[in-house]
Parts: C-alpha cells; sequence; structure tokens
C-alpha cells in the first residue's frame, strides 16, 4: 500500500471514530431496515428482499480496521454455518467501498474461516447506517424488515450470539 493511501486510510479511521464518538448515547430510531439494492462482495446484486425468507436475519456491522470486529469473526463464521432453522447471518463492512477494501474484508474474512453472506453498503441504508453508534454492532430484522430488539453494541462470542438470536426469535411470538 502506497504512503498515501496509508495516510488516506489512517485519516478515514480517526474521522470514523471522531464520527462514532459524537454519536455516542444516540439510541438507533430505526424501527424497520430500509429498502435497498446494493451487490455482495462477488458483484451480485442483493435487495432488501434478503430478509422475507427468513424468520430472524442477525445483520453485522464491521470494518476491516476494527480488532474487535475480526476477533469476533472466527465466531462468526462458525456461527454463520450452523445458524437455527428460520435465521441467517449476513454482515455489512462498512468501509468496502472500493476493490482494495473489499478484497482486505475478504482476506479477513477467510483467515477467520467466516463465509457468511457480505453486503456492499450504499446510499438506500443511509438511515439505518446513521444509527449505528460503534462497530461491531449487530441487529435482529424480521422477514418483514423490521427491526427486532435494541442492537448490540460491541463484540460477542458464538454462544452469546446464539443466545441473542433465541431472544429475538422469542420477541416474535
Amino acid at each position: 500500500m502506497s504512503e498515501a493511501k496509508k495516510i488516506a486510510k489512517r485519516f478515514f479511521q480517526i474521522a470514523a471514530i471522531f464520527l462514532l464518538i459524537l454519536g455516542m448515547g444516540r439510541r438507533a430510531d430505526a424501527q424497520e431496515f430500509p429498502k435497498f439494492s446494493s451487490k455482495n462482495f462477488d458483484g451480485k446484486v442483493v435487495t432488501s428482499d434478503i430478509f422475507r425468507d427468513h424468520k430472524i436475519t442477525m445483520v453485522n456491522f464491521w470494518t476491516t480496521w476494527c480488532p474487535p470486529c475480526i476477533g469476533e469473526m472466527p465466531d462468526l463464521g462458525k456461527l454463520g454455518r450452523a445458524m437455527p432453522d428460520g435465521t441467517q447471518l449476513i454482515g455489512i463492512a462498512l468501509d468496502a467501498e472500493n476493490d482494495e477494501t473489499i478484497q482486505e474484508a475478504k482476506s479477513i474474512l477467510r483467515k477467520a474461516n467466516a463465509d457468511f453472506p457480505q453486503i456492499v453498503p450504499c446510499a438506500d441504508m443511509a438511515s439505518i447506517l446513521e444509527t449505528v453508534e460503534a462497530i461491531p454492532t449487530t441487529i435482529f430484522v424480521d422477514s418483514k424488515g423490521n427491526i427486532v430488539g435494541e442492537p448490540i453494541v460491541g463484540a460477542r462470542n458464538e454462544q452469546s450470539y446464539r443466545k441473542e438470536i433465541e431472544a429475538a426469535l422469542k420477541a416474535l411470538r
């Protein structure tokens, strides 16, 4: 990576942290995940219909420069391979804005053996992305696109996330 790119990346990291700190204490006001049309890391179109066929979708917001995000990836990988019936896990790498950062994200996922679907953030998601106070943040979305429960801020392990998934499923009953 060139020196200019390193400086730009560091600037982005500092700016993102500053913005996250400014947003601390703000509660997520979004009650539903916005309708969107984006792409996955392989360039295939993904829409908000991704939620439709699952009772609960666990959505993990992360970045390639966040140590806690990277640290929880192996547990998310295990979880993604053994999600309870009627559920799914997807990731949204907030800094996946170009080929370089997407490749970096893919490398992190490969090393962590985390092969769950990843979506590139898009402008259609602005209203939900604005509610992300810190990273990683995880939310649960029902089949109609409604957000279930409160956001989970910070890294968790597989067992902790399993409990959260069960709680989200119970909230639907």
